[in-house]
């Protein structure tokens, strides 16, 4: 463990040496060289500047060219920026991301997300915006929560450019409407696990098959009650609705055990596919299940996706966290030359619907088309950069097959989302890293079983405690707690 922390001290070292020499105008570029390349004067002379964006997705697409240099006509004139993209396949991500964080390579943008972004801020990888945000982005500014502002700091810091979209979780349960209407289901009163069993029994004795068909995650949304506050595991959290704000093993909270029970009953009726636990995939069709996201989903994604009409039910509040928010951000290297154009350059793919367009549906003419009445036509459906990463649901054009304003209705619950009362808090476990990350394998080793039903909580639960307990459990949640309580007393 000494020869781990000592390499990441020297990264970290590394890292710093690039904070003094970038993140505000001197030092070399980290895109090469190019007209812009030179000091930072030279683009407040009106000359364009060179950035590298690194993002994820299919991969780059066929039509990358012809795509990149419209999109450099636009943003060049717009704002003096010349970009160029490097999309990494989902397959490839998290080595590619790992390879250019930890050997200082030249970018200017990154993509990310909540697992990485907090120990790479640790290393020095990613320039402080702070103090730039405001007069570089003013239009996403007035378009975005200060909450979700809020979810990005460290220490009180800001270090990425949160994606406006779906920044708060809600979840729905998913049935076949068929079987809705066959048996008049009222879901509304379906929404307790325990309230299920009736029915799931019913119609698996009439069907045949399975009501409750998973894999080897499982139920897990029984967990999102529960804020991470950074920890990365489900098993640590705060209740996001508890003020007292009581650090929790959530396997022994009231709540947590009763659903695991449930599920767990369940297995034993047969009601879940007796195989969950190793599946990793699930199967296109479901009688039921619960998935995050939106109402207008059954008719837009959910119901297509299985090719059957479905009955939506939402389930519990939305809720807002760190956790919620992070799922999507892009931070500017601390080596890039240009943070300020950089934060121009995702200020105006936010908010300027023309150059949207361009990265959520493609190339004007190729990937996509306007109809008469201002929506837009795929050409392509398969268009390699997906957009939750890129910027803000809210100012793209909608589809002319979309007849529902989902974007309005995001926005919505966006705006009535509880906000977790652990939001803006981040974890530093940087005193207990190890055994957190022992803790953390233990769970792993047991989750699959828990959370298919495979394993009777009764007897696991206690034997997961003892094997966390000698791993330094305790000491994770008395460091959990200690920060929460000073975190909580400076709010007040």
């Amino acid at each position: 463990m000494k020869v781990k922390k000592l390499l990441a001290a020297a990264l970290a070292a590394v890292l710093t040496v690039g904070t003094l020499a970038g993140c505000g105008g001197k030092g070399s570029s980290s895109t090469g060289d190019g007209k812009g390349s030179g000091s930072s004067s030279e683009s407040d002379s009106g000359d364009i500047v060179n950035l590298k964006w690194v993002t994820i997705g299919n991969g780059m697409p066929d039509n990358y060219d012809s795509w990149i240099s419209k999109v450099n006509d636009y943003i060049g004139e717009k704002i003096g920026v010349n970009l160029e993209m490097e999309v990494v396949s989902w397959g490839s991500w998290d080595d590619r991301r790992n390879i250019i964080i930890s050997t200082n390579e030249p970018y200017d943008i990154i993509f990310g997300i909540g697992k990485n972004y907090t120990s790479d801020i640790e290393l020095g990888a990613y320039c402080d915006i702070t103090d730039m945000i405001d007069e570089n982005m003013t239009g996403l500014n007035e378009l975005m929560p200060e909450e979700c502002w809020t979810a990005v700091k460290v220490d009180g810091r800001i270090y990425g450019v949160p994606t406006y979209k779906d920044v708060a979780v809600s979840n729905y349960a998913i049935w076949d409407k068929e079987l809705v209407d066959e048996y008049k289901l009222d879901t509304s009163s379906l929404i307790e696990l325990e309230s299920l069993t009736p029915t799931f029994e019913k119609l698996k004795a009439d069907k045949n098959d399975y009501p409750v068909y998973i894999k080897n995650d499982g139920i897990y949304h029984i967990f999102d009650v529960y804020d991470q506050i950074g920890g990365g595991t489900q098993i640590l959290g705060v209740r996001y609705d508890d003020k007292d704000a009581r650090v929790c093993f959530t396997l022994e909270e009231p709540d947590i055990r009763s659903e695991l029970e449930t599920i767990h009953e369940w297995y034993e009726k047969g009601l879940i596919n007796p195989d969950a636990a190793t599946l990793s995939e699930g199967r296109v069709y479901n009688m039921w299940r619960v998935a995050q996201g939106w109402e207008s989903a059954g008719i837009t994604s959910w119901g297509p996706q299985m090719g059957k009409e479905v009955a939506v039910q939402k389930i519990g509040d939305t809720i807002m966290s760190n956790e919620t928010v992070r799922g999507s951000i892009n931070m500017i290297s601390t080596n890039s030359k240009y943070p300020e154009k950089c934060l121009q350059l995702l200020d105006l793919v936010n908010t300027d619907t023309k150059l949207r367009d361009m990265f959520y549906y493609g190339e004007e003419g190729v990937d996509f088309e306007y109809t008469d009445d201002n929506k837009a036509h795929k050409l392509n459906q398969d268009w390699e950069l997906p957009g939750y990463t890129q910027g803000s649901y809210f100012t793209v054009t909608q589809i002319d097959t979309d007849e529902y304003g989902q974007w309005d209705e995001i926005k919505e619950l966006n705006e009535k989302a509880v906000v977790s009362e652990m939001l803006g808090f981040t974890f530093d476990i940087s005193e207990i890293s190890d055994k957190l990350a022992n803790c953390s394998e233990i769970w792993l080793r047991y989750r699959s079983e828990v959370m298919t039903g495979v394993q009777d909580p009764a007897e696991c639960i206690p034997q997961i405690k003892e094997e966390l307990m000698k791993a330094g459990w305790q000491d994770i949640m008395d460091e959990a707690q200690k920060q929460v309580d000073a975190y909580m007393a400076e709010k007040k």
